[in-house]
């Protein structure tokens, strides 16, 4: 709630609203949203986290997670995607 949004706000130098929800609430809303950054989801099944990203999916908010968007705002998303070659493509041709 405090490293993110801060890391974020740096890197992009601009004010940016972050709302944090917590354990099984997701917002109805989501279409509202410009981005949902998920946790890890341990506290979640399988399914509940696959229709979290249905749902988002359908309103059209892209989803990431906590570590993907640390590697972003700290500019080393490339390198986080190294393991994951066919991601790291998509994500060069896609920059181009």
């Amino acid at each position: 709630t405090v490293k993110i949004p801060g890391w974020l706000t740096r890197y992009l130098g601009c004010e940016l609203q972050f709302d944090h929800v917590r354990g099984h609430d997701f917002p109805s809303n989501i279409a509202d949203y410009k981005l949902i950054i998920h946790c890890g989801a341990c506290m979640l099944n399988r399914r509940e986290m696959l229709s979290r990203i249905m749902k988002a999916r359908r309103a059209g908010v892209p989803v990431t997670n906590y570590g993907l968007t640390v590697a972003w705002s700290l500019g080393i998303f490339e390198r986080a995607l190294q393991p994951f070659p066919a991601a790291l493509d998509i994500y060069r041709s896609a920059k181009q």
